[in-house]
C-alpha cells in the first residue's frame, strides 16, 4: 500500500494504491568522530551538557527541514490560555527526522550533509585510530631507570541505524506531504510522515585505551603498566522518545617480574630438572559504570543502574617444556552497586591451566 495524492486515478481509494508496494529494509553502520563532544561530557554523572544542547538543537533542525519542504508552512504561532506558542508546521521537536538530525549533530559535533527525510545517513566514514610512541624512554633522563617506555592510545566511534525500513505512508509523489493522523492537542500541529521508519540510532564510542604506559625497567625482570579506559554507548529511541546512556571508566595498574632460569630440582623430565623462566604478574583495576535514561518529552534524567568494580588479578606462568606452559592464577572481584536495585558481591576464583602448543 502506497499513498499518492498526486495520482488522480487513486481518488476512489482515497489516494491509496493497494497494488504497489516497494519494501526497503536494512541496517546502517559507519565510523564516525565524536572525540571532542565526548570530552565535553566526560564526567560520570547524571548531568549532561550534551543532552541540554540536544534539546535546543531540535528547534533549529525543525526549521531547516521545514525550509526544505514546500508543503510546510514554516514557523507558526498559536494563542492559548497560557500565552502564545511558536512551532514549526509539520515538524514538532519530537518528530523522527528532527530527533535523528539533532542527535547526530549534538553527539558527534558534525552535521549530515544535505540532511532531509530521504537523506538521514552520513556518507563519509571518519577515521578511528590506534597509536603508540616509544620516544620517551630514549631520553637521557629516563634511560637510567627505564629500558623502554611505550605510550599507547586508541579511539573508535561508530554510528549505527538498526532495522530501518521505508515508510509506506510516505507520499509516492516524491514530496513529503502526508501527515500523521495524530495532532498536537495544543497547537493542532500534525507531523509529516518520514521517509524511513526507524526505532533507534546508536553511537558507540571507546577510548581503548585513553592512555597507557608500558614500562620496562633497567633492573632485570621488572615491568609495569598503567592504563585508563573510557567507553560510552548512547542510544536514541524514537518511540518514547528517550536517550539511553551507558558509560564506563576504568583505571588499571599492573606490576610484573620475570625470574630467569628458575630450576625445579625435585621435578625432572628426561632425567633433567626443570629449568625455565617464571613470570609473575599482578593487576589491579577500578571500574565505574553508570546507566541513565533521559526522557525527552518531560525532560527527566533517571539513573537506572551503575556499579563500582574493584578487581585484583594475579598469575604465575612457568614453561614446563618448549610446548607446555603451566599457569597458576588467583582472582578477586568486588562489585558495589550505585543504586538500591542490587547488593554488593565479592567473588574469588583460582586454579591452574595447561597450554599445549602442537607443532
Amino acid at each position: 500500500m502506497v499513498y499518492d495524492p498526486n495520482d488522480p486515478s487513486l481518488s476512489g481509494s482515497d489516494y491509496y494504491n493497494f497494488h504497489q508496494s516497494t519494501n526497503e529494509t536494512g541496517n546502517f553502520n559507519i565510523t564516525t568522530f565524536s572525540f571532542f563532544q565526548s570530552l565535553r561530557d566526560a564526567k560520570p554523572s547524571v548531568e549532561s551538557v550534551l543532552f541540554d544542547e540536544f534539546k535546543l538543537v531540535r528547534f533549529d533542525l525543525a526549521k531547516e527541514l521545514a525550509q526544505g519542504n514546500n508543503n510546510s508552512l514554516g514557523l507558526q504561532t498559536v494563542n492559548t490560555t497560557s500565552g502564545s506558542i511558536s512551532y514549526i508546521d509539520g515538524y514538532s521537536i519530537n518528530q523522527q527526522d528532527v530527533l535523528i538530525g539533532a542527535f547526530y549533530q549534538t553527539y558527534t559535533g558534525n552535521k549530515i550533509k544535505n540532511y532531509s527525510t530521504r537523506n538521514i545517513f552520513p556518507s563519509i566514514p571518519m577515521p578511528n585510530w590506534t597509536v603508540s610512541w616509544d620516544g620517551l624512554g630514549k631520553l637521557k633522563g629516563m634511560q637510567k631507570t627505564f629500558r623502554s617506555i611505550t605510550i599507547r592510545h586508541g579511539y573508535r566511534s561508530t554510528y549505527n541505524v538498526s532495522g530501518y525500513s521505508n515508510n509506506l505512508l510516505f507520499s509516492n509523489g516524491g514530496s513529503q506531504i502526508t501527515r500523521s493522523p495524530v495532532a498536537d492537542p495544543i497547537t493542532g500541529n500534525s507531523n509529516f510522515n518520514p521517509y524511513y521508519t526507524i526505532n533507534a540510532v546508536t553511537i558507540t564510542e571507546g577510548f581503548a585505551p585513553l592512555i597507557k604506559f608500558d614500562l620496562q625497567f633497567q633492573k632485570p625482570g621488572w615491568q609495569a603498566n598503567a592504563e585508563m579506559k573510557r567507553d560510552k554507548t548512547i542510544s536514541l529511541n524514537i518511540t518514547g522518545p528517550q536517550i539511553i546512556e551507558s558509560k564506563g571508566q576504568e583505571y588499571i595498574v599492573g606490576l610484573g617480574y620475570r625470574y630467569p632460569n628458575l630450576t625445579m630440582k625435585k621435578i625432572t623430565i628426561g632425567g633433567k630438572p626443570l629449568k625455565s623462566d617464571l613470570t609473575l604478574k599482578v593487576d589491579f583495576s577500578y571500574r565505574k559504570n553508570l546507566s541513565i535514561i533521559r526522557r525527552i518529552a518531560d525532560d527527566i534524567s533517571v539513573p537506572t543502574g551503575g556499579t563500582n568494580i574493584i578487581t585484583l588479578r594475579s598469575s604465575a606462568d612457568y614453561l614446563l617444556t618448549p610446548n607446555i606452559n603451566l599457569r597458576l592464577y588467583l582472582d578477586w572481584i568486588r562489585t558495589k552497586p550505585q543504586t538500591s536495585a542490587s547488593f554488593p558481591t565479592s567473588n574469588t576464583s583460582g586454579g591452574f591451566s595447561l597450554r599445549i602448543n602442537f607443532q
